[in-house]
């Protein structure tokens, strides 16, 4: 007899994506909006959000340990993000406004890799949603690229890419969530 605890340990954090999907959107949106001001306060809620959402991966990858396959790669994550948080959070304002500009077009695409292997993964239960998830990883590391390929020289141009990224991200976790929360119920609650 399986212990009822055990099950639905991926499932039951669909919440999770969803909130770095609509953190992620409002960020892209500000930076649509307001791109020579929203660069400080950027960089460092940047920082936090590396911060929490290491911490995050941490409490989701010791709390499906054994259950789930996948819970080294969200404890390799875990401790990449917190790392460069804590990094990026004590180096002084200028310097940290220099490498924010390098240092987020880079996690935007090891985020979106990681994403297509998460969809790629979770592919088996629906194929039809991980396509839809996957084309717009695929457009925001496109999106990244370009960003990443000059962010200092045209740097208003380049906010627009860096917002549509940060959008285009925030959409696929927003539908990563869902698909998460559907997968608990296809599954009764197993996965």
């Amino acid at each position: 007899m399986s212990k009822r605890s055990d099950l639905g340990v991926v499932s039951r954090y669909w919440w999770l994506p969803l909130i770095t999907g609509l953190i992620s959107i409002g960020l892209g949106i500000w930076c649509l909006c307001d791109p020579s001001g929203s660069l400080p306060v950027l960089a460092y809620v940047f920082a936090a959000c590396l911060i929490f959402a290491g911490c995050m991966n941490f409490a989701f990858a010791f709390s499906t340990y054994g259950s789930y396959s996948g819970w080294g790669w969200s404890l390799a994550l875990g401790i990449l993000e917190l790392l460069c948080g804590i990094w990026m959070w004590c180096l002084p304002e200028p310097a940290l406004l220099a490498s924010f500009m390098f240092f987020i077009g880079i996690w935007i695409l090891v985020v979106s890799i990681n994403g297509i292997c998460e969809s790629c993964m979770l592919a088996s239960f629906n194929s039809a949603w991980a396509i839809w998830m996957v084309l717009l990883l695929i457009c925001t590391i496109i999106f990244a690229i370009i960003f990443i390929s000059n962010p200092i020289l045209s740097a208003i141009t380049e906010w627009v890419w860096l917002g549509i990224s940060l959008i285009t991200y925030g959409a696929y976790r927003i539908f990563f969530s869902s698909q998460m929360k559907k997968l608990g119920k296809f599954t009764g609650g197993v996965l």
